[in-house]
C-alpha cells in the first residue's frame, strides 16, 4: 500500500484565497485545475500552455496566482523560485485541467497510460529547469493519453525538490507506478 502525500477534494472555482489562508501547492492544485476549467477564458489557458517558466511574465498566470491568494512565497522558499514552480503547475494544468483526480496517483496514472520506465526515472531525478521541461511532456503526454492523474503530486514534486520530503514524494510516485505497473503484468 503506498502513503498518501497530501490529496484533497476539488475546490470551487468560486473560492478566493488569502495569504493567510493560502494552501499548500499540493492541495491549490485542485483549486487552480477547477478555475482553469470552469473561468479561466480559452485564450488564457492558451497562453498558460505556452508559458515559460523562465519568463513568467504572462498576465493569466498572474490573474490566477492572485485569485488564488499564491503570489506571495512563503518564507521557506525565495519568490522566483515560488512564481517559476507556479508557472511550472499552471503551464502543465492548462493542459490537464480536466483530467485532474486527486484519488488517482500521479504514479499509477503514468503506470495506466504506457508511461515508460526510462522517462519516470528521469522524471523522478529532474531538479531545476530540466524537472521543469519534464513536467511539460509529461502534460502534454496524459493530455494526449486523456489519462487522469493527481496533480497535487506533480506540485508535491514541483515545489519539493530536494531534502527528505522530496525522498518521500519521489519514492511514492515510484511504489504508485510500479505497483501498477506489477498489476498489469499476466
Amino acid at each position: 500500500m503506498t502513503e498518501s502525500i497530501e490529496q484533497a477534494p476539488v475546490v470551487s472555482a468560486q473560492e478566493v484565497e488569502t495569504p493567510a489562508q493560502r494552501k499548500s501547492p499540493a492541495r491549490a492544485a485542485g483549486s487552480a485545475a477547477a478555475r482553469l476549467r470552469d473561468s479561466v477564458s480559452s485564450g488564457d489557458r492558451a497562453e498558460l500552455r505556452r508559458l515559460d517558466p523562465k519568463r513568467p511574465f504572462t498576465p493569466a498566470l498572474w490573474k490566477l496566482l492572485l485569485d488564488m491568494g499564491q503570489h506571495d512565497a512563503p518564507e521557506w522558499i525565495s519568490q522566483d523560485r515560488w512564481e517559476r514552480r507556479w508557472a511550472t503547475l499552471l503551464m502543465g494544468l492548462a493542459f490537464c485541467a480536466e483530467l485532474h483526480d486527486y484519488k488517482r496517483s500521479l504514479g499509477s496514472a503514468l503506470a495506466e497510460a504506457g508511461y515508460s520506465e526510462l522517462r519516470l526515472v528521469r522524471l523522478l531525478r529532474a531538479e531545476g529547469e530540466q524537472l521543469e521541461t519534464y513536467i511539460r511532456r509529461l502534460a502534454q503526454y496524459l493530455h494526449s493519453k486523456q489519462q487522469k492523474a493527481n496533480w497535487g503530486d506533480v506540485a508535491n514534486l514541483l515545489f519539493y525538490q530536494s531534502g527528505e520530503t522530496s525522498d518521500k514524494i519521489r519514492l511514492h510516485i515510484a511504489r504508485a507506478y510500479f505497483a501498477a505497473r506489477h498489476a498489469q503484468s499476466p
